[in-house]
């Protein structure tokens, strides 16, 4: 009964500029056409009157460029192959990270983030996951005990296969309706979704996440009902 998903505002910059720039070539296209195609062709045979494949090349370009000017940065990408591979258009999310001063949390605490589902606390040792040779590594020789996994990517593809194997995962990207989210309250594993943090998290340091905390709705995301975000602490605090 939910608000159909087309009638939402996007919920990132990315997909705006898309949608905006590719209605208005389909736009431009139709208008160009001047009725003197049907509607019946257009959506049958004639499709690429209204989007070709040059016009989607060339808005791939202009929706990058836009999103640079704007956010004044490439985008974000998921594992280090995107970067590897187009070093001009992205880079890591923890390479990144923008972080927020220390003063909006209370002492000792590092970060927050979106809870996924109320759970436990839990206490951990951080293994930061951006790399696809980690995750291949991971899977050939097991996830170690006591591990919270810190994750770039809210898709969760390149994680999915060991994500049950962490006790707890903070994925600095996404909300709890990403992908990984949805993942993780499947296999139920305790997840906190777009963590903001005053520093960065460190492969074998200990956190203690607040995962006891109530979980985000996924209505807090249109302005309804925002609940407290789930804190991430130092060790020991």
């Amino acid at each position: 009964m939910a608000n159909p998903k087309w009638t939402l505002p996007e919920g990132s910059a990315t997909t705006r500029l898309a949608r905006e720039s590719v209605m208005g070539r389909v736009c431009e296209n139709l208008a160009r056409l001047d009725g003197s195609v049907s509607w019946e062709e257009l959506v049958t045979t004639r499709w690429a009157d209204l989007l070709s494949a040059e016009d989607c090349a060339e808005l791939e370009n202009q929706v990058f460029e836009r999103f640079r000017a704007e956010a004044g940065r490439p985008y974000f990408a998921g594992c280090e192959v995107a970067v590897e591979e187009s070093p001009d258009r992205y880079v890591l999310r923890s390479a990144a990270q923008v972080y927020v001063d220390a003063s909006e949390f209370p002492e000792g605490v590092v970060g927050d983030g979106d809870n996924v589902f109320e759970a436990s606390d839990v206490t951990g040792e951080v293994l930061v996951v951006s790399e696809v040779d980690l995750v291949e590594q991971l899977i050939n020789d097991g996830v170690p005990e006591g591990v919270v996994g810190v994750i770039d990517d809210a898709g969760g593809t390149m994680t999915a296969p060991i994500l049950p194997d962490f006790d707890a995962v903070v994925c600095l990207a996404g909300t709890v309706r990403s992908h990984l989210a949805i993942i993780a309250r499947e296999f139920g594993v305790p997840t906190l979704m777009g963590a903001r943090l005053s520093r960065r998290l460190r492969t074998g340091e200990r956190i203690t996440v607040r995962y006891a905390t109530p979980a985000q709705s996924v209505d807090a995301y249109l302005g309804e009902d925002m609940r407290p975000r789930a804190q991430i602490l130092e060790e020991g605090r």
